[in-house]
């Protein structure tokens, strides 16, 4: 009979033990029930804490890949995360159930239209320039492509949703915002003038069936009826350059209270060296902030002058309720956040009725506290 090698014994052993914690870990996890699982989601999404919530809704669509309640959260959380196709995927398999309600479809494809719509304003946002006395988006060929794709995507799905519902006024507002930014995206005068038309239109609907407390209201909210236009002007005087048509369609809309954003006050490090490595300074080769770590100071801000582009949608009582940062740069975007969330505005009216405003202002940050150039709104270079 042959010795047995203990080696060879201990290695089965081991892997048996893994085994078995594996097997214990695996067990444990499908001991966490699903409906423990999503109110653990909610209770982290109410605290704003995001990202550890969709954690807890995807462990119960794992489990439960058809479950309809944890499908709507993680489709809503994701879109918080600003995970726009994650948002679009878990829509649609929630529209796609078997049996689900109608009403149910049309909300999903409603979203999935507010997800398209979220990415080409982004994209066509960040490339506004004042050209030849007026606002121009000059797009690179393939983020105008990429666009006009999303747009057309969100403009099927906003349709789809008032097949089921043609009272839908959520539908109709997320439709005229991606005609709004067709129209914006369009070199062609006369069919971005088509575009604005069929936005204008599609406005009017959604203040005609939208619910009365959706039409004044200080909650950020982009289904409640919305007109896009182009961009604000830093200073009163370049007001009416910067009007384009859907501004000129308003009464009102316009800033009353501008605030300039001011340049990051410069603290710098306790130790700075003569070196291009950007851990003396805490300023990167493109002028953004780096570490300088425990015991030589905070993030130091870049000394480069630069823009920033915020989204903000206004409150039918013109106060500003959401800020986006569009284009920017890191060091520069907590400056031009709190600046823009202190202007204040005319409230705006479509044929005597209030709607909200979704716009961007175009932030000139220079050292010394120098006073925000308003001849460009070019995207830096």
């Amino acid at each position: 009979m042959k010795p047995i090698n203990t080696f060879f014994v201990a290695l089965v052993f081991v892997l048996c033990l893994a085994g078995i914690q594996v097997g214990a870990q695996a067990q444990g996890e499908k001991e966490t029930p699903v409906a423990t699982l999503i109110a653990q989601g909610k209770t982290l999404y109410r605290t704003a804490k995001f990202r550890p919530a969709l954690t807890k809704f995807e462990a119960a669509l794992k489990q439960e890949p058809e479950n309809d309640e944890a499908l709507g959260l993680a489709a809503e959380t994701a879109f918080r995360l600003d995970n726009q196709a994650s948002a679009r995927e878990y829509l649609i398999r929630r529209a796609e159930l078997s049996g689900q309600r109608e009403s149910v479809k049309a909300y999903c494809f409603q979203r999935v239209a507010m997800t398209c719509w979220r990415e080409a304003h982004d994209l066509i946002a960040a490339h506004a320039a004042l050209k030849d006395g007026r606002i121009v988006y000059e797009l690179p060929d393939e983020d105008r492509d990429d666009a006009k794709e999303k747009i057309e995507d969100g403009i099927k799905h906003a349709e789809r949703a008032l097949e089921l519902r043609n009272d839908f006024a959520d539908a109709y507002n997320i439709r005229n915002l991606l005609f709004a930014e067709a129209a914006l995206a369009d070199d062609k005068e006369e069919k971005a003038e088509e575009y604005r038309r069929k936005s204008l239109e599609d406005l009017q609907m959604a203040l005609t069936m939208a619910r009365p407390e959706s039409k004044i209201t200080d909650a950020a909210d982009f289904n409640s009826p919305t007109i896009r236009i182009s961009e604000f002007a830093q200073n009163k005087e370049d007001d009416e350059t910067f009007a384009g048509p859907m501004l000129q369609a308003l009464e009102g809309g316009r800033p009353i209270k501008r605030l300039q954003a001011r340049f990051p006050s410069v603290r710098p490090s306790k130790n700075p060296v003569e070196s291009k490595e950007p851990s003396g300074k805490g300023v990167t080769s493109d002028g953004g902030a780096y570490s300088l770590g425990t015991g030589r100071g905070a993030l130091t801000a870049a000394y480069l002058p630069g823009k920033v582009k915020v989204e903000v949608l206004i409150s039918t009582q013109g106060k500003v309720i959401f800020t986006h940062i569009v284009d920017g740069r890191s060091d520069l975007n907590g400056a031009a956040i709190v600046a823009a969330r202190s202007w204040t505005f005319e409230p705006a009216t479509l044929d005597s009725q209030p709607v909200q405003v979704s716009g961007v202002i175009t932030f000139d940050l220079k050292p010394g506290g120098g006073k925000p150039a308003s001849t460009s709104t070019s995207k830096p270079k």
